[in-house]
């Protein structure tokens, strides 16, 4: 059931200490000698994650932080910030996780929601090094409160994987988007140009053959339980298109981990084609 009120997160203390954080961006953040010792480094890659939009002037709605790279780097381009994330509570009951009787699920869960403490540390101690103004809401996307204000675009970065109902998260997305939504997650390498995908390629374009949307579901005994689902472009597309953004462009690219080894992702950008005052998104999830 969506929220009655917005509950607005604030840091835990006015002076967090470095080592207890942790680091999902690779970043740059004052005070900090060198480059944080992040997961992902997305920094060559941002402009087509952001879909290549001018963000100047524009607020922008980005659901999952986590430490806050891709809120500063839209406040650098000129956004007014506001994110979604959950609350990082060991206890927290709106964490999507998958339970899974062969394995220690609550042990592995209490594990990671304490990793998710330490960055959101992180994203606290780069908001204030960097002087952000960017805003974080603690809600699970899918009980997003109506009054969450009306936001030019929406930035979705590799989270729709890690929600256990992802339509209705999008829809909830969508119902506070004016312009334009950015949606990015794993795959596409089948679509880069190169010489193992020439033949494919060359078939697709020739019977003009389109991709069905199709969903995976992930979970299995070796799968870390923050896992649900992966999805193809075509899929996303025709969530968005449900929505009222049917006008939509895909990118593919890449970034690169920690190990210096690409990530390969797609971005879909969807635009409003449907005026917000005329769609219904009337939904409470049960």
């Amino acid at each position: 059931m969506r929220e009655k009120k917005i509950t607005w997160d604030k840091p835990p203390s006015d002076d967090i200490p470095l080592d207890d954080c942790e680091w999902y961006h690779i970043m740059e953040v004052p005070g900090i000698e060198g480059l944080t010792n992040g997961t992902f480094d997305c920094r060559e890659d941002i402009d087509n994650i952001f879909g290549n939009l001018d963000f100047k002037n524009k607020k922008v709605l980005n659901l999952g932080p986590i430490t806050g790279y891709l809120n500063f780097a839209a406040e650098e381009r000129g956004a007014d910030v506001t994110s979604i994330d959950l609350g990082v509570d060991k206890d927290n009951l709106q964490r999507d996780w998958v339970y899974n009787v062969r394995k220690p699920w609550k042990k592995d869960m209490a594990e990671f929601m304490e990793r998710e403490r330490k960055r959101r540390n992180a994203y606290w101690y780069a908001h204030k090094a960097l002087k952000s103004k960017s805003k974080l809401i603690i809600c699970h996307i899918n009980n997003l409160p109506d009054e969450v204000e009306l936001h030019d675009i929406g930035v979705i970065f590799s989270v729709l994987t890690h929600i256990r109902d992802p339509y209705t998260a999008l829809l909830r997305m969508c119902s506070h988007i004016k312009e334009k939504i950015v949606i990015t997650e794993l795959g596409g390498y089948e679509m880069r140009d190169t010489l193992f995908n020439t033949i494919p390629k060359f078939f697709r374009k020739k019977f003009q053959k389109k991709k069905q949307p199709l969903w995976r579901f992930l979970p299995h005994q070796g799968k870390q339980g923050a896992a649900w689902w992966s999805f193809n472009e075509e899929a996303i597309i025709k969530m968005l298109e449900l929505f009222g953004f049917e006008k939509t462009t895909v990118n593919y690219h890449d970034y690169l981990d920690e190990r210096g080894k690409k990530v390969f992702q797609w971005t879909v950008i969807g635009e409003r084609t449907v005026p917000i005052d005329q769609c219904d998104y009337d939904v409470d999830p049960q």
